[in-house]
This record gives C-alpha cells, structure tokens and sequence, in this order.
C-alpha cells in the first residue's frame, strides 16, 4: 500500500475503499478499491479527469454520500484523532453523533463552489460561529470573536465589518477564504479541500493557495488537495496519486510523478497542459473517452486509450506495485506477468 512516511503512522488512511452507487440502470463503482495514506503536516494532490472518483473518495471520507443510492460497500478509512486513538469512519453512523463529533472538529472540508455551500439566508459571521459553538463549546460572543480573528487569518480587510455581510455581498474569491475560515475555525488535523480554486481567476488562486500552504503551517494540519489542475497539484503537494476510473493508477513523490511518470495516464495528462517554453506547436490529447462506470471492465480500465496497450492488459488488471523507492504504479508495462 503506497505510504507517504515509513516513520510515522499516517494520520489518514483509506484501505481498500468501495464506493458504490446502486440505480437502476447497474452498479456504478465510483470508488473501486483505493489505498492511499496522508502523513502528518503534509500535502497529497489527487488528480484525474471528471469521472475519475476524486471527489467522491472525499465525500467518503466525510461520509456525506446519499444513502440510496450511494453506499461504502468495503474498506476501511481509519484516522488517528486528536486524542491518539484510531477510529474506522467507515463503519460509523453517518448521523451519529460520534461522526458528527469528528466532521469539522478533526476532518474538516472546503467545497468547490462556495456559493452552494454558504447559506443564503445567514450573514458570515453566524455561519462560522455556529461551526464553533458545535464544537468548541463556546458561547456565542466568544464564538463571533473567534469568527472574526479566522477571518483575520486569511486575509480578510474589515473582519469585525465582513461578520453581518451576506454570501451575495462577497466576491467569489472572498467567498472562497470565508470557506477556509470556517474550515480551520475548529482546527481540524485534517483538511480536504476538493477542487477548491477552479472557480477563481489565475491571480486569486495563486492568493488561495499560498493562504493555504500558510495556514497548513499556522496549524499544523495535513491537506488533502482534490484537482484536476496539475499547476495546482505541483505548487503545493508533496506527494500524488492519480485516480482513473475509481482506482487509483499512480502514486507517488510530486517531483517524481512529474519528471518519471510511471503510467500512460499520467503521461498523457503532462502531455496535455500548455507549458510556457514547451517547443511543440500542439498540446497532445489523450485519445478516446473515459469508459461508462457501470460497464464491468475486464482488465485495464485504461486499456482501450493506451499507446502501449499489450493482450494481458484486455485481460488481467495491474496491480499497484512500488516500481521504485515510494513510486507506484498500476501499469503491465512495469510487470512481470
């Protein structure tokens, strides 16, 4: 199982994780059998096409998927709390208390769209007080000042002004660091943070990710970092793992994923980013289509896209091997059959 540090137990890690939804047309496996593990005070990106299972594996950890249809049908995601115990999320009650106790508390998230996250009805400040009421037991004006002093944190101009501003007041951007704040209100071990830029321009998203790497190092928490921005995965992760079709195909150190990629996926995806110095005159795009996720593929899922495609790979399914020192890679063209 790809691990980010042989000296210290990861603070979270998913074992053999199953996601899947149940309708009427099949089975779709949006999460098929990821291990992954996140070190403590570190970054790991995971990347991908649309489809690919990233953010549903985040919303598997949070357990917030819908029950019909979705469902953990195997796996584990065991945490190491704040209190040094461990805990397998994936067998609490999603409602329960003791899930409710840990979702912001311990794990905590920052949503894509901001604007579908934030109430429309509630002005900021109640909004990330409530968070810390729940959870810190705070009275209402202590929390209203912790409010404020999160907003401080990421950057906010006039915090005691922007707690009675509403969602609709604010610019994407704005929203976007209100989402943090509420994310880091608690101070949470661990933060997934799923496609938390793609919304904003290029300037604004260099500012969130630099408050966030800032912040990581403010508090001492360990990222989880959903994208499918590979600019976004090499600013700020430490390690990576590539998700297709609801497995996860390579893992790895950040500098080795980008210089000696291992799977044709992952070197299909560098092929296809604009690089500014890059000589060739057109961007290489990976032929075909994500396969249907209900469809039961026998072999690679990647097979039918593959430049190196060989019979084995129609056939059998590559395990995920460490091909070198903490690289891994889900590829025939690194096995011995």
């Amino acid at each position: 199982m790809p691990e980010q540090s042989t000296h210290a137990q990861p603070i979270l890690e998913l074992k053999n994780l199953k996601t899947y939804f149940f309708l009427e047309g099949g089975i779709v496996r949006a999460v098929d059998g990821v291990n992954l593990s996140l070190a403590r005070q570190s970054t790991l990106g995971v990347v991908g096409e649309s489809g690919c299972g990233k953010s549903i594996t985040a919303n598997s950890i949070m357990r917030l998927i819908k029950s019909p249809p979705g469902k953990i049908v195997e796996g584990e995601i065991v945490l190491q709390r704040k209190d040094g115990t461990t805990v397998d999320l994936a067998k609490l009650d999603p409602t329960g208390q003791q899930m409710r106790s840990i979702r912001g508390a311990e794990v905590a998230m920052i949503f894509q769209e901001p604007m579908t996250s934030l109430n429309p009805l509630h002005n900021i400040g109640d909004q990330i007080s409530e968070t810390v009421m729940l959870h810190q037991k705070m009275s209402k004006a202590e929390a209203l000042e912790r409010a404020e002093e999160m907003l401080k944190r990421v950057h906010i101009s006039a915090p005691s002004e922007r707690l009675s501003a509403y969602p609709h007041q604010l610019s994407g951007g704005m929203r976007q660091r209100v989402m943090i704040a509420m994310a880091l209100s608690c101070n949470p071990s661990v933060l997934i943070a799923d496609e938390p830029t793609t919304a904003l321009d290029v300037t604004v998203q260099a500012q969130i990710l630099d408050l966030m790497q800032e912040l990581q190092d403010d508090f001492n928490s360990s990222i989880m970092m959903i994208t499918h921005n590979l600019g976004v995965v090499s600013q700020i992760s430490d390690h990576v793992a590539v998700m297709y079709l609801g497995k996860v195909v390579e893992y790895g150190p950040t500098r080795a994923i980008f210089h000696e990629p291992l799977h044709p996926y992952t070197k299909g995806l560098l092929l296809s980013v604009p690089v500014l110095g890059r000589k060739k005159d057109k961007l290489v795009p990976i032929e075909g289509m994500v396969p249907n996720a209900m469809t039961d593929i026998r072999g690679c899922a990647f097979a039918a896209r593959c430049p190196h495609v060989m019979p084995i790979c129609r056939e059998q399914t590559p395990p995920l091997t460490e091909i070198s020192t903490g690289h891994w890679g889900a590829c025939w063209l690194h096995e011995s059959p």
